[in-house]
């Protein structure tokens, strides 16, 4: 089977405040990638997620992050692999989380799954609160995380 290049999946949800970062930084990036890359907003968990993944080289996943004591706004890139290990938490896969969900698909649809993921995390400081909009110090994360996806996805 022959991959298609990249998809950026960005995640969350619109009315709980801060996590829908994920959503903003990936409606950017269409803005400003137009065509060059598969971007794709997506308000559901991780099967879904990992399903979108397939067919694709490369998986850049954006979601909200809740690290213990970070300062909101502080963005990391981590591997699948660091993910497997950290004791940090995404808030926006609900139904089984992102690595199980990964892993499963990854051995049912093993040809068809990225050579590749990378997750940007944006941390966050009160996940659930129902608002609509970003709070300032998530907002002013988001044209550095747009710049690192497109340096990522080598554009």
């Amino acid at each position: 089977m022959k991959k298609k290049g990249i998809i950026v999946i960005g995640l969350g949800n619109p009315i709980l405040g801060d996590d829908a970062v994920g959503l903003v930084v990936a409606s950017e990036l269409k803005r400003r990638l137009g065509n060059l890359v598969n971007i794709v907003e997506l308000c559901a968990g991780g099967l879904t997620v990992a399903e979108t993944m397939l067919g694709y080289r490369k998986a850049i996943l954006v979601d909200a992050l809740i690290e213990e004591g970070a300062v909101p706004g502080k963005i990391l890139r981590l591997t699948f692999e660091d993910l497997k290990v950290t004791p940090k938490r995404f808030i926006g896969f609900h139904d089984m989380d992102l690595v199980t969900s990964i892993e499963l698909i990854k051995v049912i649809e093993k040809e068809s799954f990225p050579d590749e993921i990378v997750i940007f995390g944006i941390t966050i400081q009160k996940p659930g609160c129902y608002q609509e909009g970003l709070s300032e110090c998530v907002k002013t994360a988001i044209p550095k995380c747009v710049e690192m996806i497109e340096k990522e996805c080598s554009l």
